[in-house]
């Protein structure tokens, strides 16, 4: 018997008994054929959201029931046989820590501000350079000085190409002007405002003060 046959048959009988009984058996998946089928990549793709679900599930109860019982018993580990005086004495010592560390970064904040202030750098940036202790932070304000200073000085060249001229012969830096790119004299606000209305002169005083 043919394979097109063997469907005639089929077809001819379907609503024979003998043959829905038969057709139901075949349709049964097998432990074979399950398994066959997970590890293709059809199968994976169902499989794997299923894992990673009870995967999450454990972690969060494991997380809620198991973890802080670990986190206590290494407590104990740490402290053992710590009476309840010790504890207080931990905690308070801890909490002066914290204090500590808060009251030496607010120092480190007022220094930074201070001498970004002098130096004419924005205040709104102290916080992203403020370091573990006060040389840390005047390193990095130092270098942050450094960086405006080459944008400064690149803008002003791009400005001077820009416009053509000669730079004009000022002398001491116009007229008595206070120059401020000295040392002594360092403010990047000041140095924006003449890069934007005398580019000639900012490019002579960065010279002049070098």
């Amino acid at each position: 018997m043919t394979l097109e046959e063997i469907k005639q048959f089929f077809e001819q009988n379907k609503d024979n008994e003998d043959v829905k009984n038969y057709l139901a058996g075949l349709s049964q998946p097998t432990p074979e054929g399950v398994k066959g089928y997970l590890d293709t990549e059809e199968g994976k793709k169902i499989l794997q959201p299923r894992l990673d679900a009870y995967f999450t599930k454990g972690l969060e109860t494991w997380k809620e029931k198991t973890l802080p019982n670990l986190i206590e018993e290494e407590i104990k580990k740490k402290f053992p046989g710590e009476t309840e005086e010790q504890k207080r004495l931990r905690k308070l010592e801890e909490e002066l820590a914290q204090e500590r560390q808060a009251r030496v970064k607010s120092e480190l904040v007022n220094k930074a501000t201070t001498l970004a202030t002098q130096k004419g750098l924005p205040v709104e940036l102290v916080s992203y350079f403020v370091g573990q202790d006060e040389d840390t932070t005047v390193s990095n304000l130092t270098a942050v000085e450094s960086i405006f200073q080459t944008h400064i000085q690149k803008a002003v060249e791009e400005k001077f190409k820009e416009s053509g001229r000669t730079p004009p012969n000022t002398g001491g830096g116009g007229s008595g002007q206070t120059n401020p790119w000295k040392k002594d004299s360092f403010n990047l606000t000041e140095q924006g405002r003449i890069i934007r209305d005398n580019p000639e002169l900012a490019r002579q005083m960065m010279a002049q003060a070098k």
